[in-house]
């Protein structure tokens, strides 16, 4: 019995017209970076949020750090960090200015053990 990994047909045939369509009018704009369609994204996106605004990045490193930065979190700060996380998560708490600390996960869940945070 073969067990598929990850399907992304799937959802792509279900949102074919709609994701076709907004291909379509980036590939024709030119503005494959900003442009109308990040702005309408970002507008949609916070209103679903409920919040005033919304800020579209190119990865998770840059959310991470604009988040660390809008919380004034800096030098001679200390962030806790999951000790298995990928590398962004760390890059953004030192590219903040701030010192990233690493604590073991919880074997049974894979999350930060909160038993080990205060040492």
């Amino acid at each position: 019995m073969k067990v598929p990994f990850l399907d992304l047909k799937a959802p792509y045939l279900e949102l074919k017209e709609e994701l076709d369509a907004a291909y379509q009018r980036v590939m024709e704009s030119g503005w494959y970076i900003l442009g109308q369609e990040v702005e309408a994204f970002e507008e949609e996106f916070a209103v679903y949020c409920e919040t005033k605004y919304c800020v579209g990045v190119g990865n998770g490193l840059e959310s991470l750090h604009l988040i660390l930065r809008a919380m004034e979190i800096g030098a001679g700060d200390e962030v806790i960090v999951p000790a298995n996380t990928y590398i962004a998560t760390w890059l953004a708490v030192s590219y903040a200015g701030a010192a990233p600390i690493a604590v073991e996960p919880d074997i049974n869940t894979y999350n930060i053990d909160r038993k080990k945070l205060e040492s």
